[in-house]
């Protein structure tokens, strides 16, 4: 790809993006143009396409290391933010630095460990044990069928990242078996795993964009998988027609993959012991989330009629309440209308509506806004509340937001709420289990698994074991670098406020029926394009949603809305994406085969993903009354 094909790729956006907005809200493209360059700066629109030029130009023009272009191009952004906002330059480095950190902090020991993983599987034949076993049982015409499947069925519970990593293996054995296809394997894994990861709870995304616009999750895992299985197919297609028209050559990940002999049938491990490194991270994280899952459900900080220790008290301190002090915040709540403030005040008032100002005080305590340092000034706040604030605010459950913010209020008014009780036998069971299913443990196990197995399978003493693992740690060292530092340029780029920046730019329009899902599409998918993350794009896609529809709500289930918003999360991956250099690094792909492959691969399962949205809108458009 030249650089001068990039270049008019941005511009192409940038037309699509004015495009989608103007045909979605109705308006005049100039008049579009004026209002927003009267109303906002297009500093960070500049600053984007500063990065976008500058990581592009350095790895495809100039050919240079991914992982340095990537920490230059994230310096420039972060210099440019600086600038902008008058920063020393010392404390817009130190960003960079402590987004990198926070990237590899994230990844690091998954990656190592999955490099372990993939290296022993290949290595001992387990993996090769797999694929036989599959491939007598699907055929090797259905292979991809069945790596998509797996993808499909294991990205529900268990991240994406994390299933590429365990299925990968099987695509670089299957490829050594058919000596073709390879890049049709991985592609097939990309599929399955990225469209249930967008669309289908418990995977947190498409669970707080549910709980953002309203919708049930048991409606979205439903609408979810609906929507992901045309889209999984459409993915599969366009896999095999990418690898005919630009088939890969499997390259070894390190320098001593293929050093040891191909093992005989009947040396080969046997198929429960070669699937271990896979099912004990899936099944332990699985296990995780379903008892995290069940232990949200309760929602055991909602406040019920016993935890008000004297209405008429409560509903006097509220009434009385300065706007800047916590039961003002309450009130305030960006969950709540002004008619549901109205109402609020006077069902605690009277004595017969009780569980009317209950509800609206737990919808109340969903709220984004409530805390505030000069509103809890001198109130001594708990443990669990300066835990949960000092948490990820934006990415924060609203089981998790209900907790911090009940907490929150009874620091400050102990006379008036009780102290709500946590623990049950399903969040002991949650507890118990958090150490089994975090990722980071789930894998490491699963290598030292991977690892006794191809000691004994090939006999190797604790040294040459040691060498292999070594030799694995150093493959993916480079690749725990360059997934940090696409992890600090997404951050950069964050810093820049684009995302502000697009909200503005939308904001203040309305849109009704199959347009309020372009709608909702096309912003979550300028703002995947813009920041890289698909969860953020996610998350604030919902919000602005939930904001331009508030209370007139269309004609069909919000749930569709929640499905757009998640499709349009897929769109545009590449540079600034994790997910593009786990698939191009760990796939053995360069920068150029993924953009080829893997950006257009999630293109095409975001626009067949809306498509699918709008058909079932139309089809169904009362689905949660099914």
């Amino acid at each position: 790809m030249r650089l001068s094909l990039v270049i008019r790729l941005l511009f192409f956006f940038a037309a699509a993006f004015l495009f989608v907005h103007n045909t979605s809200l109705g308006q005049d493209a100039s008049d579009s143009i004026a209002a927003a360059s009267s109303g906002m700066s297009i500093t960070p629109v500049v600053l984007l396409v500063v990065g976008i030029v500058s990581v592009l130009g350095m790895i495809i023009g100039l050919k240079l290391n991914a992982f340095l272009a990537l920490i230059i191009s994230a310096l420039i952004v972060s210099l440019g933010v600086g600038w902008v906002n008058d920063e020393d330059a010392g404390t817009r480095m130190n960003a960079v630095v402590s987004a990198f950190g926070s990237s590899a902090g994230g990844i690091g020991i998954v990656i190592a460990m999955a490099a372990i993983i993939g290296k022993c599987m290949l290595d001992s034949g387990a993996a090769d044990r797999i694929v036989r076993s599959a491939v007598n049982v699907t055929g090797e015409k259905k292979a991809s069928l069945g790596l998509m499947f797996s993808g499909f069925v294991l990205a529900i519970p268990v991240f994406f990242d994390t299933v590429f990593y365990l299925l990968v293996p099987l695509a670089r054995s299957l490829y050594r078996r058919t000596n073709k296809h390879y890049l049709r394997y991985l592609m097939a894994i990309a599929t399955g795993g990225a469209i249930t990861h967008t669309l289908v709870p418990p995977t947190p995304g498409p669970l707080l964009v549910a709980a953002i616009l309203g919708v049930d999750i048991g409606m979205m895992m439903l609408v979810g998988t609906m929507v992901a299985v045309p889209a999984a197919i459409v993915g599969l297609v366009f896999s095999i027609v990418i690898d005919r028209k630009m088939p890969v050559v499997m390259r070894p990940l390190g320098a001593g993959e293929n050093k040891h002999k191909a093992l005989l049938e009947d040396q080969l491990p046997s198929l429960w012991v070669s699937l271990l490194p896979v099912l004990i991270p899936v099944v332990l994280i699985g296990a995780g989330t379903l008892a995290t899952t069940l232990a949200d459900r309760e929602d055991r900080a909602q406040i019920v009629a016993s935890d008000i220790e004297d209405f008429d008290a409560l509903a006097s301190a509220i009434e009385s309440a300065p706007p800047a002090s916590p039961l003002g915040r309450l009130v305030a709540s960006d969950r709540l209308t002004a008619d549901e403030r109205s109402r609020l005040y006077e069902a605690l008032a009277d004595e017969g509506r009780r569980d009317e100002a209950i509800e609206l005080l737990n919808v109340a305590l969903l709220g984004n806004n409530i805390y505030d340092e000069k509103a809890f000034l001198g109130v001594p706040l708990s443990k669990l509340s300066k835990s949960k604030l000092s948490a990820n605010q934006l990415r924060m459950k609203p089981v998790d937001r209900r907790r911090m913010n009940r907490s929150l209020l009874e620091d400050a008014h102990p006379d008036l709420i009780a102290k709500h009780e946590w623990t049950s036998s399903k969040r002991t069971l949650s507890d118990r289990l958090s150490l089994w299913s975090n990722a980071n443990f789930a894998l490491m196990l699963a290598a030292i698994c991977a690892m006794l197995t191809l000691k004994m399978s090939r006999a190797l003493s604790w040294r040459s074991l040691g060498e292999d693992v070594e030799e694995s740690l150093m493959s993916g060292g480079v690749i725990i670098l360059i997934t940090a530092a696409g992890g600090a340029f997404g951050g950069m780029l964050q810093d820049t406020d684009i995302s502000t920046f697009i909200r503005d730019f939308f904001s203040g329009q309305g849109g009704s029926g199959i347009m309020l899902l372009v709608l909702s599409w096309a912003i979550a998918a300028v703002l995947k394009i813009a920041q890289g993350s698909s969860t953020v794009a996610m998350i604030i896609g919902a919000g602005m949603m939930s904001a331009i529809i508030g209370d007139a709500k269309p004609d069909f289930n919000m749930v569709y809305v929640a499905a757009a918003v998640g499709t349009g999360s897929l769109m545009g991956s590449w540079m600034n994406d994790s997910g593009f250099w786990v698939f191009t690094k760990m796939g053995g792909l360069t920068e150029s085969e993924s953009l080829r492959s893997w950006t257009p691969l999630l293109g095409v399962l975001s626009l067949t993903g809306l498509i699918a949205v709008v058909v079932f809108s139309q089809v169904l458009p009362l689905v949660s009354k099914l």
